[in-house]
């Protein structure tokens, strides 16, 4: 059986749009195998920015890194269930605490499901980090508890040696990393360092990583 369910992602990424209050790992790698076992599937459909030049990516990135995936693990994100603060940004201000309970009940029974890759950085084209650091990469969907969420748009970063460019957006200390567009943002290095978008609707002059790099140095230095 296939569901789908509406995300609108308004902030740069998938984990902007949520406040994160629990979650909890499936344990393992993400299963990205689509096999028999996964009884059901619900398929994500989320509105993303979108980017009218590879510079304007690059330009609003926070991190623009070469690397490749070392783990994964698949997590259920919870939207925050608070009755404080201002009415205007949090549609719960005000609830009871009945209604509050509530509300968690619904947020647990219908999660917003994604898959968090560590990748290890072999260069850095833009932002504060190390060759040979880690950095945390969230992105929607995921096989959890025999059920695999999918988006749409999303090409779930493999383990398997490929060598990405991923062009990312900070959402703080605690929270992974997010590409800001899941096509947009998101490219393989192949042979002789060519660099290509995941999908179609990325773009297709990156060029060699070493041209990347250079624009990629000059837009930051703007």
């Amino acid at each position: 059986m296939i569901t789908t369910r509406h995300l609108l992602i308004t902030g740069t990424a998938a984990l902007a749009a949520f406040g994160v209050v629990g979650c909890s790992s499936d344990g393992g790698s993400a299963d990205r195998s689509g096999s028999s076992a996964a009884r059901d599937v619900v398929a994500y459909h989320a509105d993303y920015p979108a980017y009218d030049s590879l510079d304007a990516v690059i330009e609003e990135s926070d991190l623009v890194v070469k690397g490749t995936v070392v783990n994964s693990r698949v997590e259920r994100m919870l939207p925050e269930t608070s009755a404080d603060g201002d009415p205007a940004t949090n549609p719960q201000a005000g609830l009871s605490p009945e209604e509050l309970a509530e509300a968690r009940a619904e947020a647990e029974a219908d999660p917003v499901v994604v898959t968090v890759s560590t990748v290890k950085v072999s260069q850095v084209l833009a932002g504060d980090v190390s060759v040979g650091d880690t950095v945390e990469v969230s992105q929607l969907g995921g096989t959890y508890k025999g059920v695999t969420y999918k988006e749409r748009s999303t090409t779930a970063l493999a383990g398997r040696g490929t060598e990405y460019v991923l062009m990312l957006a900070d959402n703080g200390a605690r929270n992974p990393y997010d590409l800001l567009n899941p096509e947009q943002a998101l490219y393989t290095v192949g042979s002789g360092g060519a660099v290509k978008a995941v999908s179609g609707g990325g773009f297709n002059n990156a060029g060699r990583i070493g041209q990347l790099a250079d624009r990629t140095h000059r837009i930051s230095a703007r």
